[in-house]
């Protein structure tokens, strides 16, 4: 019993002293924190092989004050083949707007992590329901569906 209570006071000490944890360690701004919430990610399948994947944010839910027209995602992709043919759809709908972008961009800050050997996209929708659908396909390869879903 002795023992027991020996190591409590001393599990008590060492865990009373401590005044941060590794949370504390990461500073994430608003658009950051948003940004961590509002991506997600899935890989690009061409006859159950896996040729890629793809990351997108949705821009919408990040950055609602510049981007609350249309339906906006932030993509980051990456195919072991040639990416010149990749489409996006929403909900079935084919995207209204493409612009492809530098590694180094005004989103860059959203995500984690930027690579060289990925493509940066910033595409643009037209509005469609409260559940989106977001897809990337590339020539006969196909990401599983991004599900989001608008918040009132």
């Amino acid at each position: 019993m002795k023992t027991f209570l020996l190591i409590t006071l001393i599990s008590a000490l060492f865990t009373g002293c401590s005044s941060s944890n590794a949370f504390s360690q990461f500073s994430l701004t608003p658009e950051q924190s948003k940004s961590e919430n509002s991506i997600l990610s899935s890989k690009i399948h061409f006859q159950n092989k896996t040729v890629g994947t793809v990351s997108a944010v949705y821009l919408n839910q990040v950055l609602p004050k510049i981007y609350n027209e249309n339906e906006w995602f932030y993509v980051s992709m990456y195919t072991k083949d040639s990416e010149k043919d990749v489409k996006f759809f929403l909900n079935g709908e084919k995207a209204l707007n493409v612009k492809k972008l530098q590694v180094e961009n005004k989103f860059s800050h959203l995500l984690s992590s930027v690579e060289e050997w990925k493509t940066y996209y910033l595409v643009e929708f037209k509005q469609l329901g409260n559940t989106l659908s977001f897809i990337v396909k590339n020539s006969n390869a196909s990401s599983a569906p991004l599900i989001y879903k608008k918040e009132d």
